[in-house]
């Protein structure tokens, strides 16, 4: 009986292997910007169904106490009074005269409006361990959310997945968090940097300048930049949340006369900026004075981060193009970098009286 030769085994060529891997390649350029999108969209959602929430927390909030969560100074300076100049613009006035809560109560501890709405954010189990905070002076007696004990050391580092935006790689505790961070004895506890929670969402502030800004002449100002003057020391302004808003009792719906579908609430930031521990009064806010996503990183005055720190303090996103906003009646859009000036300082104001329509944001 004659032996057959075995049958040759069936492959692939050089050529056809690479013709496969070629053929895979273009399927993955293909679905990659799919699956980017896709996430993209994931993200987004979340950031929605984050900024909503914030934003039904805090009206219920007011439906509670009739106003909105203040933010308490920590500083030891005092407010300045609002006067109008000829244009009707508020101003800062010089000191006021009396402050009962500095000088009767001594209870200015630090906290912001994040921290006194944890309750409605579902979060009382925090607020709890937070609330040994709450009471005493920050500055002068370092106690208030200055205040050396340990569990309230571990609560502030206790981070809310609500305060997190997932496109922010910056999210989540941090240790360069001003007032947590920096050195002295007005800073930090026993001035020791502090692992704090972080906070991508802030309180709109309104149509003011912050600080160094205020003060640059235009030719050194970055552009989209065009404050009209820094108000977040007053005892009123522009917006619905500020370092000093435990002054007038907290801002209250009817405040808001420019009408809630057009009046900015809350919107997206980022610890990136160095000063957004979720707790403190000095970084739940944010200011439209400085233009939306602002590219720090193109001025190179501003680099390192936090370099021109006063040009960082308005709100921006990791969203391409986009940031989130949570308005006054509790609805939330996107908002494009490409917006007007104008138009986003305008809708960021409660009581200006501009007249702007939905179609130009």
């Amino acid at each position: 009986m004659q032996a057959h030769p075995p049958a040759a085994r069936p492959g692939f060529t050089l050529v056809e292997l690479l013709v496969v891997i070629a053929i895979i390649g273009i399927l993955i350029a293909l679905l990659l910007p799919a699956v980017q999108a896709a996430r993209e969209a994931a993200r987004r959602s979340q950031c929605t169904n984050n900024l909503h929430n914030i934003a039904i927390a805090l009206h219920n909030y007011h439906d509670v106490h009739q106003h909105f969560p203040v933010d308490e100074d920590y500083s030891s300076y005092w407010p300045q009074r609002t006067v109008y100049d000829a244009a009707g613009v508020p101003r800062p006035g010089g000191r006021v005269s009396s402050d009962p809560e500095r000088q009767i109560k001594v209870q200015l501890d630090g906290g912001g409006w994040i921290l006194r709405t944890l309750p409605q954010l579902e979060e009382q189990p925090l607020f709890d361990r937070l609330r040994v905070g709450m009471e005493g002076n920050w500055y002068h007696e370092y106690t208030g959310m200055n205040l050396d004990v340990p569990d309230l050391r571990a609560a502030l580092a206790v981070q809310p997945g609500v305060l997190m935006c997932p496109a922010d790689e910056y999210a989540g505790p941090r240790l360069d968090q001003y007032p947590f961070s920096a050195a002295g004895p007005d800073n930090t506890i026993r001035n020791t940097p502090v692992l704090v929670a972080t906070t991508c969402y802030k309180g709109n502030a309104g149509d003011t300048g912050f600080v160094n800004s205020v003060t640059l002449p235009p030719h050194n100002t970055p552009a989209g930049y065009w404050a009209r003057s820094d108000c977040h020391v007053c005892t009123d302004g522009f917006g619905i949340f500020w370092r000093y808003s435990y002054f007038r009792g907290g801002v209250k719906v009817r405040d808001i006369l420019d009408g809630m579908s057009t009046t900015l609430l809350v919107g997206e930031a980022s610890p990136v900026d160095g000063n957004s521990p979720a707790w403190s009064s000095d970084g739940d806010w944010a200011i439209t004075g400085v233009q939306i996503n602002f590219d720090w990183q193109a001025h190179p005055t501003c680099l390192p981060p936090g370099a021109c720190w006063w040009n960082m303090r308005g709100f921006r996103s990791y969203h391409p193009g986009v940031v989130g906003f949570a308005f006054a009646d509790a609805s939330v859009s996107f908002i494009s970098d490409a917006i007007d000036h104008l138009v986003f300082r305008a809708i960021s104001t409660r009581a200006g009286d501009e007249v702007v329509d939905a179609s130009q944001f």
